[in-house]
This record gives C-alpha cells, structure tokens and sequence, in this order.
C-alpha cells in the first residue's frame, strides 16, 4: 500500500505540464464531483485546498440551480443528487478535459501506485467502494475511468469473465497476488486481527478471510489514505492485505512490513473502467497505455514479489483460476 513510488518506479515527467483547472462555470460541478469520489465534504475541501464551507456554499449552489436532493439513508454513490442535465453537463466537463489531454481516474489506497506521478492524470482522493459504484462514477461523467479489483465486485466470476455495467467497458490488466502483511515491531505478538475495508465494499475478500481468522475489524470510514493504513500497521499488531508488486520490495523494508499468516495467498484481478464511448485524443491514449504497462510489469513480478519469500516462487503462488484463489500450505 504504497504513499509513494520511489523514483526508480515513477519516471520523471519529461517536461512540466501546467495545471489544470476547470473553466469557471465548471467549478461548482468540480467541487461536487470530487465529494462524490471521496465521500465526504470534508475529504474533498482537503484535496481542493479549500475551506470545508466554501466547499458546502459551492455545492448548494449548484443544488439550487440543478434542484439536486441529497440520498437520504444508507450511504450510497452519487449521494449527493443527479439529474439528467447534470449528467448532461458532466459530459461536457469530461469533453473539456480530454481536450486538455487529460483524464480524471480514481481508485483506492491499495492501488494508488498505478496512477502516481503521471502529469496526464488528475488524480482524486483514494477511496474504497464497491466495484458496482465505481462503475456509476464512470457511466455518470463523474470520472473518466477506475481502477477497480475484483475483489470489490460482488460474485465471483468464472476464470476469464468479466463483469458488465450498462455504459462502461471492463479492461482486464491481469492477476495480482496478495499478502497479510503486519508492522515488524508486532509481528510476534499479531494474534491474527485483520484490518479491512468494510464488507460490501470488499465482499469477496471477506469471504475469503472469514473462514481463516474469526477476528476481521471492519476498518474506519476515514481511512481512505495509504497513509492512515500505515500509521494504523505501526500503532498497533493487526495486518492488512497489500500486493507487493506495486512497490519495489526495498521500500516495504523501509516502512518495517513483514509477511504474516504464513502459507496464506490470495489473488485479485485487476479490471480498467473506462466509458463505453470514450473518444480520447492521443495524449489521454498514451496515459492509458502508460498505466497498463504499469499494471502489466507488476503481473509479471507475480509470485517473485512476495515479501518473505527472497524472490523465488513457491509452488502454487501465481498460478491462475478464478478472481481469488487462496492457498494453504500443509501444516
């Protein structure tokens, strides 16, 4: 669960890009969309650099103008209201950034990595949801594409499926391997307490979890950030799952993460959420294949990224079949 990539992983931009920033009468819809993204108003005003009621006037203003009502009961995706000339207007808002060559992509803190350092992605706060409602953001104009694992779907699917929203197409990126992995300074005395992600929002990792350890906390809502995961991993002795690959293996030596649950591993597939009728210029085609290269590299790490293992493959790591596949060792 990288902060960070390391400068041997991100290249450096070969020139500065400029920023980018909504055209004025897009600002509002700007505010409105990264609350939708992360959640929260307060989550939001903190990536916008903004104080949390001027994100607050921002979004009533436009609830004014686009008669929006927020979603009242549980918390869903697009919580905050939709109408069709607000989607209407999002696709004009998504036609403006890609003409600046750019593409607004979301995904969680487990896979953040992907997205990092890339001057063609305006990135938006990492945030766990369920894969269902990343598909919304991108069918909704809300963003121009996800990160998703399989993991967050809510079945399984048979080797090589993948699954179907209406408005958006599924680009498989391959099968990562997972790990439980604790902070070294508790290793010793973990007595097997997993952190994660709430259950409907990672559903399929939970079924695989609940019949090897009877003590899975459900994780806090505001830890979205890989920050607040590690901070949670040097606080205390639980463990929380991660794929090695994403990083090289000197920097989880650096934050002092060692594998835990011996003989535990697990698989996610790794799925790129793009509209159905996207129409990227060439810039916005070249970030895209940058991040499946990305996603595609730390494939082929497979098995030999594992943390604990010194690179070399055990049999039965890796191998293929399904969306989660674990594998215990004989005791």
């Amino acid at each position: 669960m990288p902060i960070q990539r390391s400068a041997a992983v991100v290249p450096p931009a070969r020139r500065r890009r400029k920023s980018y920033r909504p055209p004025e009468m897009l600002l509002n819809l700007h505010v409105l969309d990264l609350m939708e993204v992360s959640g929260s108003q307060m989550r939001a005003a903190r990536s916008l650099s903004m104080h949390q009621t001027t994100v607050s006037r921002s979004y009533w203003e436009l609830a004014e103008q686009f008669r929006l009502q927020p979603a009242r009961g549980p918390r869903q995706v697009c919580r905050w209201g939709g109408s069709s000339s607000l989607r209407f207007l999002r696709l004009a808002s998504r036609a403006h950034r890609l003409e600046d060559g750019r593409l607004r992509l979301g995904t969680d803190a487990l896979h953040q990595s992907l997205l990092a350092g890339l001057p063609g992605v305006l990135q938006v706060p990492p945030c766990f949801h369920p894969a269902g409602d990343w598909a919304t953001l991108v069918a909704q104009g809300v963003l121009d594409g996800a990160l998703v694992s399989s993991l967050c779907h809510n079945q399984e699917l048979a080797s090589g499926e993948l699954p179907h929203w209406p408005g958006v197409q599924v680009l498989p990126l391959g099968t990562l391997p997972l790990q439980l992995v604790a902070h070294q300074r508790w290793a010793d005395v973990w007595e097997e307490q997993v952190l994660l992600p709430a259950a409907q929002i990672m559903p399929l990792l939970h079924g695989e979890l609940e019949p090897c350890f009877c003590n899975l906390e459900r994780a806090s809502r505001v830890w979205q950030d890989p920050q607040a995961w590690l901070e949670q991993l040097q606080q205390r002795p639980v463990a929380v799952p991660l794929c090695p690959a994403l990083a090289p293996r000197s920097w989880w030596q650096e934050q002092g993460l060692v594998p835990v649950a011996d003989g535990l591993f697990l698989q996610e597939q790794l799925w790129l959420l793009l509209p159905q009728e996207l129409q990227a210029p060439a810039a916005a085609k070249a970030t895209l294949r940058v991040i499946q290269r990305r996603a595609f590299r730390a494939v082929a790490r497979g098995a030999g990224a594992l943390l604990g293992l010194e690179g070399s493959l055990e049999e039965g790591v890796g191998a293929g079949g399904g969306d989660v596949a674990t594998h215990r060792k004989a005791q």
